[in-house]
């Protein structure tokens, strides 16, 4: 995620203060550090009463994710509070299997530890790694479809429930244990007034549709739509089936950049990776329609239905491929 300030980590914190395993918070035990980010720490942990879920034959964990507020400047600190604020919100009325699950929110006391006092701290269902953890590894073939319908089922439940996710990458795809998604940190996410949504001056650069480059910031902050995260799925399904390269050419995140408004103004064509198959590809390229009058007849609901048809011909055109070799077999 892209920290309060819009450039790197935040300011006057020591980011080595780490919990360490065994640490208590709240009514969690720290189990190990999952990562960090620019304004946050992600940490597993596990109930401190040594409670079992049922059928499970250990301690249910979740995931912590720390959010200090200590040594910020005041418009930090009311950015982190408000990210947290839109991912409680969100969490507590936008339940669905396709978003990660929050249990609960709190503030954390911490008086001997004055880098962690006051810190914001969400309870979060525990997945076992991201997307782009799994692009790093390699996708196996079968599991690429499988996982943009995925995407586009959260999507689409998110979206029906009038918000927009806004910050869409691989690194906020989590994956259960069978590779089921689960779309997380709603920390940008927004609920939409009418058609839109306001956000504050921040993304990660590589998922930013065309429009957000040059969007003018009010008083509420910088209009998003639903079609800014069809962009960004359009990049996650290219990095998918590419393994993991974007559409657009350049040697960082702000020359890629200036190739998608060469691209959304005409000036250059959309070009597409040949590992990318025909069906895929059509997909990924209604994601990246150059506009979002051209982007917004593609919502999430009607590209996972356009898939849930391509993998129902696709599965029968396997198995009717399948009987005609066991025919020929039996011959």
């Amino acid at each position: 995620m892209t920290s309060p300030d819009g450039s790197g980590a935040p300011t006057g914190i020591d980011r080595t203060e780490v919990l360490a395993a065994g640490s208590e918070v709240g009514d969690w035990v720290v189990t190990r550090l999952i990562g960090s980010g620019g304004w946050s720490t992600v940490y597993a942990a596990r109930p401190a009463d040594g409670t079992v879920t049922a059928g499970s034959s250990g301690p249910a964990e979740v995931a912590l994710k720390v959010m200090p507020t200590a040594g910020l400047a005041p418009r930090q600190a009311r950015r982190i509070r408000e990210s947290a604020r839109r991912e409680v919100d969100l969490g507590s009325r936008v339940g669905h299997p396709r978003l990660i699950g929050l249990r609960e929110s709190f503030v954390l006391t911490a008086p001997d530890r004055p880098a962690l006092d006051g810190a914001i701290v969400l309870v979060m269902e525990r997945a076992v790694g991201s997307l782009r953890e799994l692009l790093d590894a390699g996708v196996p073939e079968a599991d690429r479809g499988p996982l943009v319908a995925g995407i586009c089922e959260g999507l689409a439940h998110l979206h029906g429930s009038g918000w927009v996710h806004a910050d869409l990458k691989p690194e906020n795809v989590l994956l259960g244990e069978d590779r089921s998604v689960k779309l997380s940190d709603f920390g940008l996410a927004t609920e939409l007034t009418g058609t839109h949504g306001y956000v504050p001056p921040m993304g990660t650069l590589d998922y930013l549709p065309p429009e957000r480059w040059r969007a003018p910031l009010g008083e509420l902050g910088v209009r998003v739509r639903p079609s800014a995260d069809i962009w960004a799925l359009g990049i996650v399904i290219h990095e998918v089936f590419s393994t993991g390269g974007s559409p657009f050419p350049g040697a960082t995140p702000v020359a890629r950049g200036a190739a998608v408004q060469e691209y959304a103004q005409g000036r250059a064509p959309l070009r597409m990776d040949h590992a990318v198959p025909p069906f895929w590809r059509a997909l990924a390229a209604d994601c990246l329609a150059p506009n979002h009058a051209a982007r917004a007849p593609h919502t999430a609901e009607s590209l996972l239905a356009r898939i849930t048809a391509h993998q129902a011909t696709t599965s029968t055109g396997a198995g009717a491929g399948s009987g005609r070799r066991r025919a020929r077999a039996a011959v």
